[in-house]
């Protein structure tokens, strides 16, 4: 066995999503595709396990994902995962448990900023640097552009809002949220980069949801929406305070449609790069 058919075996593994992450999804299978693919184009070129925290990361200049020895303290699970949404066919929970499967939801995050990364290479190909510069301009206009685009200007809408000259850490994930974000920060050179990182990291979640089975991004979806015909909250109604106690942005149903419409794209555009249907 040579080492890039070990690698692929070894990503394969790492995206080896539960059975119930996979019944009735139509693109069940997709995840080991896509770590495939990214093996044999170079943008995953190693997995490396880091001891100093529980983070995982995924490495654009060196293309390497890193995963943590640490599991997740169950106090950030509780934060940063979606516990809501149940598979239709099976009556089980669709979000990642504790333990081993948030591993796997964690890396196929990661395998998804991979993803991304040849998208800006593919799309911007004389400097993949500008491609979100020019997303934002319209330039690239790609179901991935559109995202980043819509995460962007949800965000600085917020922002504006809010009146600060700081980032609120509001916007459509908890993951985008994270301090390390700041423009203070080693990499993010100001207030437009924070955001636009924070964006990306937004985008990159909602599509990872959809990826890990599109129930669940549809429920979150609900959620972000307020749509209380599907989605309640114990035995209450969900109110915009919800939202914003956990750092997340009210999104209109025609914003959820659209977001529906522009991930279902995104999804439909990466099979096609991946030969998924073969």
């Amino acid at each position: 066995m040579t080492d890039k058919e070990k690698l692929k075996k070894k990503i394969e593994d790492c995206l080896d999503v539960p059975p119930k992450a996979l019944r009735g999804d139509e693109n069940e299978g997709i995840e080991r595709k896509l770590g495939n693919f990214l093996v044999e184009k170079g943008y995953i070129k190693g997995v490396e396990k880091r001891e100093e925290d529980w983070g995982f990361m995924y490495h654009s200049v060196t293309r390497k994902i890193s995963v943590s020895k640490k599991e997740m303290p169950h106090m950030k699970w509780e934060k940063c995962i979606f516990k809501e949404g149940r598979n239709e066919k099976t009556e089980e929970n669709l979000f990642p448990s504790p333990g081993l499967e948030t591993e796997k939801y964690r890396f196929l995050h990661e395998a998804n900023h991979a993803y991304q990364e040849y998208l800006c290479c593919k799309e911007s190909p004389d400097n993949a640097k500008e491609w979100y510069q020019k997303a934002l301009e319209r330039e690239i206009d790609s179901p991935y552009g559109r995202l980043f685009r819509f995460c962007f200007r949800k965000r600085i809408e917020e922002d504006e809002k809010e009146g600060r000259k700081k980032t609120t850490e509001k916007g459509l994930s908890v993951w985008g949220n994270a301090p390390n974000y700041n423009h203070e920060g080693e990499g993010v050179l100001n207030k437009e980069s924070e955001i636009a990182v924070r964006a990306q990291e937004d985008a990159n979640e909602l599509a990872t949801m959809f990826l890990w089975h599109p129930n669940y991004f549809s429920v979150y979806l609900d959620y972000l929406s307020l749509n209380h015909n599907n989605y309640q909250i114990r035995e209450r109604e969900l109110t915009e305070e919800d939202l914003r106690k956990r750092g997340l942005i009210q999104i209109t149903k025609e914003e959820a449609e659209y977001l529906k419409e522009t991930i279902s794209a995104y999804v439909e555009e990466m099979k096609g790069n991946i030969d998924f249907n073969d």
